[in-house]
């Protein structure tokens, strides 16, 4: 339990953290002390930020309020000098204006100077009385405006908010971390037993990650076998002189290798001859490439064989007739 504390001179007096509660000026509603400066820290749980409304205000008016004032900051920032009273010009009075963290402290001065009077004669302030509570902090919010907070760490991906907190996940393709912020490249062991789909690279058609060692495994039923199709564009580092150093996009049918690919040139249309395909992609350090997407369809070997043979089964009889 955090607490907050009203700074005397001398001393100082801890005031347990809550949700709400109010904030008065010395002795008020009587005249507050001349010569006299405290300091209210008003902490709220983590999660939160702190909302300040004036209910009252009655201090000396100044230019600038030099002589008594109510100084307000939060966040490392100042929100502003008060003092004066409320419907009045003079000085520089809060009015109804409500004041908002975007942390769970804020801090409120109370100055004084050695005296209260006007034209010789003596004057009497009542002070002021203010009402804080503690509202919900959109930590996603603030992470997608880019306002810094480095006492939030940001989430990699997406992020969640609740009432007093929020949490982070991350994109199809990745796992969130042991921080619970950040992100890394889950495609290690990816299977698709649908007769038909699209597989792509990470982030496709943006450019892919890097260091990504990819399993993508296709697996229809027996006696049907896979067409593959890739799609423009299709963009995967590669070199002039050196066959796919950097990256590469390799096929397998049945547990043999029928390509490697890399560059700007798409592949030809695969008939893998097959039920089982795999693909593995790696990717190094470094590069831009959007990456790829593949369309894979299935057919009957059975319809094949017609088409190229001409003949058909017959399942009764269990012979091929011409």
């Amino acid at each position: 339990m955090g607490t907050s504390l009203l700074c005397r001179v001398g001393g100082s007096v801890p005031i347990p953290q809550k949700f709400f509660g109010e904030v008065t000026s010395p002795l008020y509603p009587k005249p507050y002390p001349n010569n006299y400066e405290t300091t209210t820290i008003i902490t709220v749980p983590p999660g939160y930020r702190v909302k300040l409304v004036f209910q009252q205000f009655d201090l000396e008016p100044s230019e600038g309020c030099l002589y008594d004032y109510v100084k307000i900051s939060a966040d490392k920032k100042n929100l502003g000098r008060f003092c004066g009273q409320l419907g009045s010009p003079l000085g520089n009075p809060p009015g109804k204006k409500e004041f908002v963290s975007k942390g769970n402290k804020m801090l409120l001065t109370f100055h004084t100077d050695f005296s209260n009077e006007e034209s010789g004669a003596i004057m009497f302030y009542k002070g002021f009385r203010a009402y804080y509570q503690a509202v919900d902090l959109n930590e996603c919010a603030s992470q997608s405006n880019s306002i810094e907070d480095d006492s939030q760490p940001r989430c990699q991906h997406l992020c969640h908010n609740y009432i007093g907190g929020y949490f982070c996940s991350c994109r199809a393709g990745y796992e969130l971390r042991e921080d619970r912020h950040s992100c890394q490249a889950e495609c290690s062991s990816e299977l698709y037993t649908e007769p038909s789909g699209y597989i792509t690279s990470l982030e496709y058609p943006q450019p892919y990650p890097p260091d990504l060692r990819c399993n993508y495994s296709i697996r229809v039923e027996r006696g049907f076998t896979l067409h593959l199709k890739f799609l423009e564009p299709f963009e995967i580092d590669d070199h002039q002189q050196v066959h796919c150093p950097y990256d590469q996009l390799q096929i397998y049918a049945n547990g043999k290798n029928i390509g490697e690919f890399c560059g700007t040139q798409r592949p030809p249309e695969l008939d893998a001859r097959s039920n089982a395909v795999d693909l593995l992609f790696f990717t190094d350090e470094s590069g831009d490439s959007r990456g790829w997407k593949l369309h894979y369809t299935t057919e009957s070997k059975l319809c094949r064989l017609w088409m190229e043979h001409g003949f058909i089964y017959v399942p009764w009889s269990q012979n091929l007739i011409n």
